[in-house]
């Protein structure tokens, strides 16, 4: 009896089913639109995506909680969006980053790369949903909680200016490589947490790659720098 009650008290704390208000709160606390304020080079511009909206998007697909006899099932489903602002500031990190690196002011000899993000990485699903059912004398327990990244690439495009005329120009495009994860140990929150460090770490790792592939590009046309 002892183990039953324990198990319906556990089973509502992990049936709370978690709404858009109380996970926007967990992402929130993590990610700020403001950032550490980043190098001024005069060789590299970079501008940020153009959106029509600010600040994280939340929307709800899915919230049941069925408190059954024999059964008791949950689905909490949200659809995520980073605010673009911010994924745009990791990709100029990662760029600036890189610049620094590779000695993009030596590289470019006076000439301007200018960069617009066209297009930011930043969206998800989280799920947390599973089951319990009943038995005289036994119990069957299945559940998950996961996030996983769409797809979305990161797209630029870019000019490079000499004393103020274009001289070479095109389009980058670099594959989002996060992987979908899996709650197997944390908090709701620190496991949001944990997937939005590692988003910010992948944004900035985009953004250096997109840079260094920029300069292969320019560097294949010899007139071009």
């Amino acid at each position: 009896m002892k183990n039953f009650s324990w198990l319906l008290v556990a089973a509502l704390a992990l049936t709370s089913c978690m709404g858009t208000k109380k996970y926007a709160s967990f992402v929130e606390q993590r990610v700020q639109i403001e950032q550490t304020a980043l190098p001024q080079l005069e060789a590299l511009v970079v501008n940020a995506p153009a959106t029509e909206h600010t600040g994280h998007q939340f929307k709800q697909l899915e919230r049941s909680f069925i408190p059954a006899l024999v059964y008791w099932g949950w689905n909490s489903t949200i659809s995520c969006e980073l605010d673009p602002a911010m994924v745009a500031a990791s990709v100029r990190r990662g760029m600036y980053q890189a610049a620094d690196k590779l000695s993009l002011q030596d590289r470019l000899a006076g000439k301007q790369l200018v960069v617009d993000i066209r297009q930011t990485p930043g969206q998800f699903m989280y799920v947390n949903k599973g089951n319990v059912i009943f038995l005289v004398f036994a119990h069957i327990t299945s559940g998950e909680e996961s996030i996983t990244p769409r797809p979305t690439d990161l797209v630029l495009h870019y000019q490079l200016l000499e004393n103020g005329a274009v001289v070479a120009s095109g389009e980058q495009q670099v594959k989002n490589t996060q992987e979908p994860l899996r709650n197997l140990w944390k908090s709701s929150k620190k496991f949001t947490w944990l997937y939005l460090d590692q988003f910010e770490l992948e944004a900035s790792r985009m953004g250096e790659e997109s840079l260094k592939n920029i300069l292969l590009q320019l560097e294949s046309d010899v007139s071009s720098l």
